[in-house]
């Protein structure tokens, strides 16, 4: 074999990781660092954090109103556009409107809120919550829809308007099996079914669950009830494997916060309610969760039992729910030491071949940032193999591009390849726009991309890092930041659900979602790669926990699903997941190919770690699921990753996946691949 340099493997920075605390609107210290670039003379000591950008986006970029302001706009003043969140549909949708916060659904009216225990039903290409009949509080009295008035990734509550301010506040929050309204002064709220009253608690019988009205400084009647100001009701099904009186009694109080704290693999939720005491909580199904009430005193897992989307999962009283998965360190680029005489040539022959084929970029902040990572991928694959000349054609381009691209102040004279700061969605907006991007759906797919060309091109030497710097902390801040008074908290991604949402504003029946999981666990590496080549250490964690997660989710809900819960449902992976069905589809196109491709791509060199197995029956899995998509072989896209991902099988399917790599046509390749990359992914898979 004829070594290589060694692949650019991103470490731990720190001994002991710093711990991400995500909470409403208070955000954790950003950690200085310092650092230099492949060339070495350029210091990060005069860039600040990559934190620090998030608080000077609008000192960064030009301010523009880029998308038009939302039609329908359920936000209280001063909070933060929630785009990207699994509650967007409730401040963007036309009303009624639904929303899931596992395992319930939530539904907003004009002047009402209301919860439902949906059941979940299959088909060959469908699992899906129906939402039957829905318990629902109205507060009459409301002068407009319910104004959403907390931006947290996790938790959220809506204000009810009235004349001289808010008459009552909703809370509802992930892994919370209930809705909260709190009065702001003493009003009389509304409910749809007329409970059977035994003092301050009532039960009604909908469809076949019980439901409990649970109150606090109210008077009941009938469908009437009461509050002083600083009183609540409390709505919930019960779930039919609980005792009743012992799981009303659980469920203690209204939420007040969630505070989530995140580090390399661990995930913990800390629900604060309003009396201070414990709670009914429930964990991911795809996740071993444990609960806590106080210290490390173990909570009570057998509350009773939920039937989600994602499978069965049991509920706990506690405070507390936290769970680990692998944590998964990004790996930068390829490793070319592991092709033999025979392959570097071929790969060799390529990398020439594809320096020269490529195009003009395209210059949206889709297509044109996955050719940008497509060069990248391939000058690093250059200069490991020591074609100098076609690693100084490719960094030349990219160098070029990135500039443009990179160029605070572009937008100021350009219309494309810049970027501003728009402060009606509270965020960054690339020219020219691509799939919504103006309202902010798939941010992180593009800028995934974008990061990762950046940080490559600084570790080849072709571009100082503190040309590029000031932008790309920008696009890290607008996708993966603590968050500012400029941007949410980690914009896109869910804590509780283990992985992001790529709609800006929801505003679908069936709630947010997010197709090309790939796609994030890119992003993900990239904002990682970035962070650490930064030297900022609490950057770089918060990027590699929710790397973890985010792969967790790719491999246990779209790629390797067990939905043996719903033996209905025919295929062998998901195409999409939403926040109330999970769909054997894509957004573009029906061919079976999509519904794998789309998980696959762009097939980065963490993903080559995270989805090569040992484990036969994960082999079995991925032959099943290329059988599936390609059952003749080829396909109208995404054969190119298709036949990578065969590779990792077996060695038979590794030889054949080479072959075929070395004649696929230049059409069936990928905007975000090349045929050199191809053959080093594959010839890795062994």
């Amino acid at each position: 074999m004829t070594p290589g340099r060694a692949p650019r493997l991103v470490t731990a920075m720190c001994a002991a990781a710093s711990l991400l605390v995500l909470a409403g609107c208070t955000h954790s210290d950003s950690a200085d660092g310092g650092t230099t670039s492949s060339s070495g003379t350029t210091s990060t000591e005069d860039l600040g954090t990559v934190d620090d950008a998030a608080s000077a986006l609008t000192e960064t970029l030009p301010v523009e109103a880029v998308g038009d302001a939302p039609a329908t706009n359920g936000v209280a003043d001063g909070v933060l556009a929630p785009t990207n969140r699994w509650y967007s549909s409730l401040a963007y949708a036309t009303l009624p409107a639904r929303a899931f916060p596992s395992p319930v659904t939530v539904e907003v009216g004009r002047r009402s809120i209301g919860v439902a225990l949906p059941t979940v039903a299959a088909s060959d290409a469908l699992i899906a919550a129906q939402t039957g009949t829905v318990l629902t509080v109205s507060v009459p009295q409301s002068t407009s829809r319910p104004q959403v008035s907390v931006n947290d990734p996790v938790y959220t509550s809506l204000e009810f308007p009235g004349e001289d301010g808010p008459l009552a506040t909703a809370t509802i929050a992930e892994g919370w099996p209930a809705i909260g309204v709190v009065a702001d002064s003493e009003v009389t709220l509304k409910l749809s079914e007329e409970p059977t009253w035994s003092g301050a608690t009532g039960t009604v019988d909908i469809e076949g669950t019980t439901y409990a009205v649970k109150t606090s400084s109210a008077t009941v009647s009938e469908r009437k009830v009461t509050l002083a100001e600083g009183g609540w009701l409390m709505a919930f099904p019960i779930p039919s494997d609980a005792d009743a009186s012992s799981y009303i009694e659980a469920m203690g109080s209204p939420l007040t916060s969630v505070t989530t704290t995140g580090s390399e693999g661990d995930t913990s939720l800390e629900y604060a309610t309003l009396n201070g005491g414990s709670t009914v909580l429930v964990p991911p199904a795809t996740v071993d969760a444990t609960a806590s009430i106080a210290d490390d005193d173990a909570g009570e897992c057998a509350a009773g039992s939920f039937l989600t989307i994602d499978g069965p999962t049991t509920a706990c009283q506690g405070t507390t729910l936290s769970w680990t998965v692998d944590t998964i360190e990004p790996t930068l680029t390829l490793d070319t030491g592991s092709l033999d005489a025979v392959q570097k040539e071929s790969v060799l022959s390529a990398i020439a071949d594809d320096a020269t084929s490529a195009s003009d970029y395209p210059s949206d902040t889709y297509f044109g940032a996955k050719e940008l990572y497509r060069d990248a991928q391939l000058l690093a694959l250059a200069n490991d193999l020591g074609d100098e000349d076609s690693a100084t054609l490719i960094g030349d381009r990219l160098a070029t591009a990135l500039g443009e691209w990179t160029d605070a102040s572009r937008c100021e004279t350009a219309t494309s390849r810049c970027f501003v700061y728009d402060p009606n969605w509270s965020g960054v907006v690339g020219y020219d726009t691509a799939y919504g991007s103006e309202e902010f759906n798939d941010h992180h797919f593009h800028y995934g991309y974008l990061i990762y060309a950046a940080t490559i091109a600084v570790e080849e030497g072709v571009v100082q890092l503190a040309d590029v710097a000031p932008v790309i902390d920008a696009l890290v801040a607008d996708i993966a930041s603590e968050g500012s008074d400029e941007v949410p908290t980690t914009r896109v991604f869910d804590p509780y659900a283990g992985h992001s949402w790529a709609s800006g504003t929801a505003e679908f029946a069936d709630g947010n979602n997010q197709e090309s999981s790939s796609e994030a666990v890119n992003a993900w590496t990239a904002v990682a790669a970035w962070s650490q080549l930064r030297g900022d250490d609490a950057a770089y964690d918060r990027a590699v926990w929710m790397l973890s997660a985010e792969a967790h989710s790719a491999l246990s809900l779209y790629l390797r699903p067990d939905t043996s819960f719903a033996p209905e449902y025919l295929h062998q992976v998901v195409g999409i997941e939403w926040g109330g069905k999970r769909d054997w589809a894509t957004w573009f196109s029906t061919d079976p190919a999509a519904m794998l491709g789309i998980q696959l791509l762009p097939l980065n060199p963490t993903q080559l770690a995270l989805l090569s197995t040992d484990d036969d029956a994960d082999h079995t899995k991925i032959l099943a699921s290329i059988a599936e998509a390609m059952p003749s072989g080829t396909a109208p896209q995404f054969t190119d990753l298709i036949t990578m991902y065969a590779a990792l099988a077996d060695s038979t399917e590794q030889a054949t996946a080479w072959d075929i790599a070395l004649t696929l046509p230049e059409s069936a390749i990928d905007d975000a691949m090349s045929r050199a990359y191809m053959l080093t992914f594959i010839a890795d898979a062994g």
